[in-house]
């Protein structure tokens, strides 16, 4: 009995088809998105395996490019900086042509917050004091603040800024002697450098130079001003920007803008606690 010579190796792998493109091109590669078989010509690296040119133009029209906060990203950008610092300046002029009613509705006085005003712990960062600390304030924003919206995205800059003036004026109600008083414009603008330097820790750059800003304005604080204990509220603004600063940053993919969203109520209402508490004692 004649014996059959073996049969060689089959190349023909199962699942090859023609590309739906280029039919005469055999493949074995299926876009991950449509599963429809594509040759090499139509292949597109997405984050696994490869996606068709269709696929890809679809997916660029519906998902936008996000930061590392969830901030949509988009050229231009800086809008609530700019409006930001127009309402300080706006603020200042007022309570210039008023002769300081402006400062005596909204500066953080420990007196009023006592008597149920708590819209001080917040509206103490609209004001920035003197035209010195107008200018400073102006400056700091429009050097750093259009780039850390530009991470953060316009509602987290804004809620960023208040919290920290919020911190600033919690610890500053919790530590200073009753009677005092402070503007906490300065507090918030440090916070949002605090809340830089942990986006920055985030993505492994070197935070030293900004931990080092950050010592030097509380120093210089403490020496032209300790009596009035204004630094207290720097210090403030410092921990409770650096707190937002790792919500907005360490928040899941998934879900973070809800994740965000609850921490920040979450650290507003700490803070109001920690009043509400210093007012019982």
């Amino acid at each position: 009995m004649s014996q059959q010579p073996p049969a060689g190796p089959d190349f023909a792998a199962p699942g090859f088809a023609g590309c739906y493109r280029h039919p005469e091109r055999i493949t074995g590669i299926t876009c991950q998105r449509c599963r429809r078989p594509i040759c090499g010509e139509c292949m597109r690296p997405a984050s696994v395996g490869f996606q068709c040119p269709r696929c890809v133009a679809i997916g660029s029209r519906t998902s936008t490019p996000r930061t590392a906060f969830g901030a949509a990203l988009s050229p231009g950008g800086g809008t609530a900086t700019k409006i930001l610092m127009a309402a300080l300046a706006l603020t200042y002029v007022i309570d210039l042509v008023t002769r300081g009613l402006v400062t005596s509705l909204l500066v953080m006085a420990s007196d009023f917050v006592y008597l149920g005003q708590f819209w001080r712990l917040v509206t103490g960062a609209l004001l920035s004091g003197t035209l010195i600390g107008l200018l400073m304030n102006l400056l700091v924003l429009w050097i750093a603040g259009r780039a850390i919206e530009s991470e953060l995205g316009a509602w987290r800059f804004v809620v960023l800024y208040l919290a920290a003036g919020l911190g600033g004026s919690t610890v500053f109600f919790l530590l200073a002697p009753l009677g005092g008083a402070v503007i906490t414009s300065g507090a918030a603008v440090i916070g949002l450098l605090s809340a830089n330097a942990i986006g920055k820790l985030k993505t492994k750059e070197d935070i030293r130079p900004d931990i080092g800003l950050l010592v030097l304005i509380v120093l210089y604080s403490v020496l032209i001003g300790f009596a009035s204990l204004g630094w207290l509220s720097l210090i403030g603004g410092i921990a409770v920007g650096a707190i937002t600063g790792y919500i907005l940053a360490y928040a899941p993919r998934r879900n973070r803008s809800v994740v965000q969203v609850v921490g920040l109520l979450g650290v507003a209402l700490v803070c109001l606690i920690a009043v509400v508490a210093r007012m019982l004692l």
